[in-house]
């Protein structure tokens, strides 16, 4: 069925049935004029507007403080997995889950924390170390963010946010204090966690720190999945109101983890060398500077400014024969963003304008191998610089038609270079261009198209290939004399790029099955053109002189090396809804993505099945209680060329509650069967089956004064 089908079917559904929208990070009651209504108005940070969410031209998620409390995630996956489009593929492992978008892999996804990019990028390593214990909100902008982002932004971006001491604290409090310890048994994880926070006149701070202990995961199928972890995390934060409108943060946000399993986190062990078992020890660190600065006295000045520095790395020591491999990437940037709020005629405008700059250094390394060069790891460096501007009208739609309108257009220029030492640089320029437009004929119907261009840069994992693919032994002589496959550079690859087309519509309803109940659902359908693709090539064939008689050398198994190659169109469709009535709410998503090579028609892309996530709660109030469930529903996936990455389908619940004993102390207690009928599942593009039942609870206290 197409995608246009899809989506038709799909609103009437998502219409009936109440689907979601996740809940706000950032919400402001609004009042009316009467005093009549109230309702929460959402705004996105990370699309640099001041639109409501629901009027965005495009689709938008936000996973708020509550559902973090109440689900309390402890990997990527459970704490991403409402977002619609949005796959966390590579198995339960937490080092070794990695991100999709819309069809896109990782180097096409931009993860922020607090502003600073998050650019570690690995096969297997996993993409980005915090600990959900940091969080207290996440923004997911789905499809082409280039105009804002520049490279790599063409499936989405992801902003977590950490707390500051503001967010904890009530208004007639100054100080505060929270302690968590829970644990869960499908991997006998023991965690805790302590917050202090204050302020005092105008100053204020946090200090946080969490640690867990994990050992193997028992998995849907039966089989314990070798797993040891530990971790111990932690986020120092102080802020300073300098002026009225001014405001400077700095923040140090820490991981140190260590982990026993299989090289590759994303699979099984093993045998005669391949994929062996490792001790690896994770470390993490960013540091950075945030401020905003928009003093009352300076009517013009409304400006954003971050200044940040990120180390990471993943070293690797086989527990046999003791090899060590270690791949570490620096990075620094700075950005700074400028809005001016102005009337243009009849419309309310925002136009914001703003550059950036940030530069990545790689540096691998390999115990055994020639020159300590780890294949596939170059010792290489990236510098982008970005300049951009986006603008909002807001206002009366025209030509005499009733409601209104938002108009986003936007652009962006960027220039980058790659080196590394004894290959030529590899550079190039790109613009990005974007615009959105939605209007809204009256507060029930809401209709939204956008049009944006982006671009990825080549990685310099891809233009400075070096070292060993693998090795196997010699086809005449065999072990103990090995020949190898290498990686051969190629720098003169180009970015790719993208070009998307979205249109969408948005239902609001009010009292419908009772007084005071509403209802939001939002849909779009999409389709992005690719260009330039990059792909990496294996060249796997013997050398002649391999049989050419003693003494069969030299030798060699081929090269493999990245180019740009082919076109390839992406379609698929988001369904978001969110269902309020007193007490009760239901949010739910429905999503899928296709993709196809141009000229072959074969599958192309990391595509997803037809998957619907549900999430239902009922609060409570006088007893301070919470019940919940929430179910993934995945369909079959057949939408690749290979019959062993297709799966089967499934279907999982959690259930979860939450309660506060006591009206006036600050205990918690939260509870949640995962996988509740021990499903024995697998997701796209994992090499092992996904985590089996499992229960959980932790317990909280916190107080102020």
């Amino acid at each position: 069925m197409s995608p246009f089908h899809h989506f038709a079917s799909t609103v009437s559904l998502a219409a009936l049935i109440a689907s979601m929208s996740a809940a706000p990070v950032l919400a402001q009651e609004i009042d009316d004029a009467d005093g009549v209504e109230d309702r929460d108005i959402i705004i996105v940070s990370a699309t640099r507007t001041e639109i409501p969410a629901f009027d965005y031209p495009g689709m938008v998620s936000v996973v708020d403080v509550e559902t973090l409390e109440l689900t309390d995630p402890s990997s990527l996956d459970e704490l991403l997995r409402e977002i619609p489009g949005l796959e966390v593929s590579g198995g339960p492992r937490r080092t070794g889950q990695t991100i999709t978008l819309r069809g896109q892999s990782r180097e096409n996804v931009i993860i922020l924390l607090d502003g600073a990019r998050q650019n570690f990028n690995s096969a297997h390593d996993g993409v980005t170390f915090v600990d959900p214990a940091l969080l207290v909100g996440v923004d997911v902008v789905r499809g082409p963010a280039s105009a804002l982002y520049g490279s790599g932004a063409s499936g989405g971006v992801i902003a977590l946010r950490t707390a500051n001491a503001h967010d904890l604290l009530s208004d007639d409090a100054n100080a505060g204090f929270r302690a968590t310890l829970g644990g869960r048994s499908v991997d006998g994880e023991i965690r805790g966690g302590a917050t202090i926070f204050g302020r005092n006149g105008n100053f204020d701070a946090l200090a946080h720190l969490s640690a867990r202990q994990s050992s193997d995961i028992r998995l849907g199928s039966g089989v314990d999945l070798p797993a040891d972890d530990s971790s111990l995390s932690g986020l120092l934060k102080l802020g300073a109101d300098i002026a009225s409108g001014v405001r400077g943060e700095v923040s140090w946000q820490t991981l140190r983890s260590e982990a026993s399993e299989p090289n590759n986190g994303q699979g099984n062990l093993g045998i005669g060398g391949l994929n062996p078992q490792v001790n690896k020890d994770i470390t993490s660190d960013t540091v950075q500077l945030n401020a905003q600065i928009a003093p009352s006295q300076v009517g013009w000045l409304d400006l954003d400014f971050t200044l940040f520095s990120t180390q990471s790395g993943v070293e690797e020591t086989e527990t046999i024969g003791g090899r060590l491999v270690d791949r570490q990437l620096d990075s620094w940037g700075v950005r700074a963003d400028q809005r001016f709020e102005f009337t243009l005629g009849s419309m309310d405008a925002g136009l914001t304008v703003g550059g950036e700059m940030y530069e990545d250094e790689q540096e691998g390394f390999d115990s055994t191998a020639v020159g300590n060069v780890r294949g596939g790891v170059p010792d290489a460096s990236t510098r982008f610089q970005g300049i951009f501007a986006q603008l909002e009208l807001t206002g009366a739609a025209p030509f005499g038609l009733p409601g209104e309108f938002v108009l986003l257009p936007g652009v962006r220029f960027d220039n980058y270079e790659s080196e590394t030492i004894g290959i030529a640089s590899n550079e190039d320029s790109a613009t990005s261009g974007r615009f959105g437009v939605s209007y809204a004929p009256n507060d029930t119907v809401l209709l939204f198209a956008n049009w944006a261009q982006a671009f990825r840069a080549p990685s310099v994992n891809e233009i400075y290939l070096d070292g060993t693919h693998f090795s196997l032994p010699h086809p005449i002589l065999g072990p103990p004399v090995f020949i190898t496959n290498d990686f051969i550079a190629n720098p003169t690859l180009s970015p790719e790029s993208t070009e998307t087309v979205e249109i969408g519509i948005g239902l609001r309803f009010t009292d419908m099955a009772r007084d005071g109940d509403s209802l939001e659902v939002k849909a779009s359908i999409f389709e992005t053109q690719a260009e330039d693709l990059i792909n990496l090539f294996v060249n796997f064939n013997f050398d002649p002189t391999c049989f050419a008689g003693p003494p069969f050398l030299p030798c060699s198994a081929g090269i493999t090396n990245s180019a740009n190659v082919g076109r390839a169109t992406l379609t698929g469709f988001e369904v978001l809804a969110n269902y309020r009535s007193g007490p009760f709410s239901l949010n739910a998503s429905l999503s899928e993505t296709d993709g196809e090579d141009d000229a072959t028609s074969a599958p192309v892309g990391a595509l997803t099945p037809l998957r619907l996530f549900v999430d239902a709660r009922w609060r409570m109030e006088a007893q301070r209680l919470t019940f919940g469930a929430r179910g993934e529903f995945a369909g079959e996936f057949d939408k690749t060329a290979t019959p062993a990455e297709e799966r089967n389908g499934y279907s999982v619940i959690d259930l979860y509650t939450s309660w506060r004993p006591f009206a006036d102390n600050g205990l918690s207690l939260n509870a949640s069967v995962n996988n509740v009928f021990d499903e024995d599942y697998n997701r796209v593009f994992a090499g092992v089956s996904e985590a089996g039942r499992g229960v959980r609870a932790d317990i909280t206290w916190s107080t102020e004064w």
